[in-house]
C-alpha cells in the first residue's frame, strides 16, 4: 500500500519556504503582499509542476490527494 501525500500541504510548505528564502535575500521589505490573481495564478502552476513531477517521479511509490 502507497503511502498519501496531499498536494494541498506540499504546495502550502513550498510557499513558506519559497518566501522564506525571498525574504532573506531582501531583509528590508516590510510586507509579504502579492496581488490576488497573480498569488491564485502561482498557486495554479505550482499544483500543476506538483502533479507532473509526482506522475514522472513518485507515483510509482506515493499516491497524491488532491492531484485530480
Amino acid at each position: 500500500m502507497k503511502q498519501t501525500i496531499k498536494l494541498a500541504d506540499i504546495i502550502e510548505n513550498a510557499h513558506e519556504a519559497f518566501w522564506a528564502k525571498v525574504a532573506e535575500h531582501m531583509p528590508l521589505a516590510e510586507s509579504g503582499d502579492v496581488e490576488p490573481m497573480q498569488s491564485a495564478r502561482w498557486d495554479n502552476a505550482m499544483e500543476t509542476i506538483v502533479r507532473h513531477w509526482w506522475d514522472w517521479n513518485a507515483s510509482e511509490h506515493y499516491d497524491l490527494e488532491g492531484s485530480n
